[in-house]
């Protein structure tokens, strides 16, 4: 005769204790979801971080002083120079962006 078991199934909580094995976003909020990957020996989630591109910064920063340059906002223009020399210094070989900058500064001759 078979086995019968006394308390039925219910969906979705027989497979919870295991989703919490694979649910990286759970182990983060829960300390026990945590303690239970460690257990299982299942890697602790890690957090990439993003580098920004630096062509897109340099297009921001251009844009940014554009703005400020059609303003007249000094403060915002030395705080963009300074950010435009500081990615220029960790990107040395590229195309400079204080170039750019110098360019907006000078007046065109006609």
């Amino acid at each position: 005769m078979a086995k019968t078991h006394s308390i039925p199934a219910r969906p979705g909580s027989d497979h919870a204790p295991l989703r919490s094995l694979s649910d990286a976003d759970l182990a983060l909020r829960s300390p026990l979801a945590t303690a239970a990957r460690a257990l299982t020996l299942v890697p602790a989630p890690t957090v990439v971080e993003l580098r920004p591109d630096p062509d897109r910064l340099a297009l921001q920063l251009l844009t940014e002083f554009r703005a400020a340059w059609a303003r007249g906002d000094e403060s915002r223009m030395t705080e963009v120079i300074l950010d435009a020399t500081e990615l220029d210094d960790a990107h040395r070989g590229g195309p400079r962006l204080m170039d750019e900058i110098r360019g907006i500064q000078t007046p065109a001759v006609a």
